[in-house]
């Protein structure tokens, strides 16, 4: 049995995330510098709290509440949405973090792992997507 079509407001939230993954990826690919750095961390922001509540959303739609990052991120797991356990753990981490890139070491080290966590957020929004029974092309 296939899964039914979301509503127009799961729809939504998976819009907002492409987009937010699609400014995302501009920042880090950007020409280096501390700016774009800057740029890129604080659109890994955006997207953490765009994707943890579309990944919440489709949670209850799922039949699961999930009402806080680390809960959606886990039901997103479980679903089998995204894979990675210990990569979710790192990026949750990340985003505690993220108030103090003002510390530049922390800076360029979330910088450097920015690629990777961006990765996951894509494969949690093309599980998603699957879910609703549409797709994204990356």
């Amino acid at each position: 049995m296939s899964a039914p079509k979301g509503s127009g407001r799961e729809e939504k939230r998976l819009a907002d995330l492409e987009k937010a993954l699609a400014r995302w990826e501009e920042a880090l690919s950007a020409p280096s510098s501390e700016m774009a750095r800057d740029s890129a961390i604080l659109r890994f922001e955006l997207a953490y709290e765009v994707g943890w509540k579309a990944a919440a959303a489709m949670a209850r739609r799922a039949g699961l509440e999930a009402p806080g990052p680390r809960a959606a991120f886990e039901a997103a797991f479980s679903l089998g949405w995204t894979s990675g356990e210990e990569l979710w753990d790192r990026i949750l981490r990340a985003r505690n973090l993220a108030v103090h890139v003002y510390q530049e070491e922390l800076a360029q080290e979330l910088f450097r792992q920015l690629p990777e966590f961006w990765k996951g957020f894509a494969e949690l929004l093309a599980g998603m997507r699957r879910e609703l029974g549409g797709g994204f092309l990356r």
